[in-house]
């Protein structure tokens, strides 16, 4: 019998969008890992970080900048996306 994934975190998306969006305003190409140094949490799935990035790049809010070797601890140097912001501003103000 197959379970469905229950996610506790039900806000995490919409934390992770609003993140994205500050990280993005500042105009310097960012990874996922930066995202979590602004202070996002983990995903409930870690395939939700595809999912935030696709969405935002299908809403034309960043665009694939290509691969560079993840800073984030553990990966041993993997590549990982880089991204960068379409005029984005900051909703902060």
């Amino acid at each position: 019998m197959t379970r469905a994934m229950v996610f506790d975190d039900l806000d995490w998306m919409s934390d992770a969008h609003n993140t994205l969006i500050d990280v993005a305003a500042k105009g310097e190409p960012f990874t996922a890992y930066t995202l979590t140094q602004a202070g996002l949490r983990q995903p409930p799935s870690p395939a939700m970080w595809g999912t935030l990035f696709r969405e935002a790049a299908r809403l034309r809010l960043i665009t694939h900048r290509g691969w560079v070797p993840s800073q984030r601890p553990g990966r041993k140097g993997g590549v990982c996306s880089q991204w960068r912001a379409r005029r984005i501003r900051s909703r902060r103000r």
